[in-house]
């Protein structure tokens, strides 16, 4: 099997899950009540996608493991497992499962390692009327921003920020949104390691 690269294929795939799931949100308004529901629902989209599709090979021998994952724990610039993306797609070729080998390797106390590319997902569902106010842009938006960037700085410092990517996904149930909120989209949406995805449901 090929590596797993990040490239403009993937990841106008990945995008075309998020696009796809915001017109069903549009159609069927009730189908996102809360963070974990739209965790879920694009948990099962991207795992049904042919390019992320079925287990493959890890580095322990005779273990596999899928490519799509919620959760996973990323080390921050302490060395401490406090960043954790709502879902990452990761490539199995670069995973280990098992404590030690002949070279005496053994796990972080996260029980895995993981050494290769990475799609992450950070998603934020916005449910009140009032949309994305001042306060939910600051306690919310900015603070999970500030996470994600933070896990750039640790990568970038290690030479290896090319070996990920981020998508910061915004759900809004109505079409509220505070000047505050506009700007952070329109200096933020695209980037080189990153897409800004913002959709609304326009229940309000």
């Amino acid at each position: 099997m090929a590596a797993f690269q990040i490239n403009s294929r993937i990841l106008s795939t990945i995008e075309n899950q998020v696009d796809q799931l915001a017109e069903d949100y549009i159609s069927i308004q009730g189908l996102i009540l809360t963070e974990d529901d739209l965790k879920c629902l694009l948990y099962s989209r991207l795992s049904r996608m042919p390019l992320l599709r079925g287990p493959s090979d890890t580095r322990d021998p005779g273990i596999q493991a899928t490519k799509v994952h919620s959760e996973v724990s990323w080390f921050d610039t302490n060395g401490k497992l406090t960043i954790r993306p709502d879902l990452t797609i990761l490539d199995p070729a670069g995973l280990r499962i098992l404590q030690g080998d002949a070279r005496r390797i053994h796990l972080p106390s996260k029980e895995y390692g993981y050494n290769g590319n990475a799609i992450v997902l950070e998603l934020k569902f916005i449910r009140q009327k009032s949309g994305i106010t001042n306060s939910v842009y600051r306690k919310q938006i900015e603070r999970d921003w500030k996470k994600i960037r933070g896990l750039f700085r640790k990568l970038n410092d290690q030479k290896s920020a090319d070996k990920l990517f981020c998508f910061f996904v915004i759900f809004n149930k109505g079409r509220g949104m505070c000047p505050e909120s506009r700007r952070f989209l329109r200096a933020n949406r695209y980037g080189d390691s990153h897409r800004i995805l913002y959709k609304s449901g326009e229940v309000f």
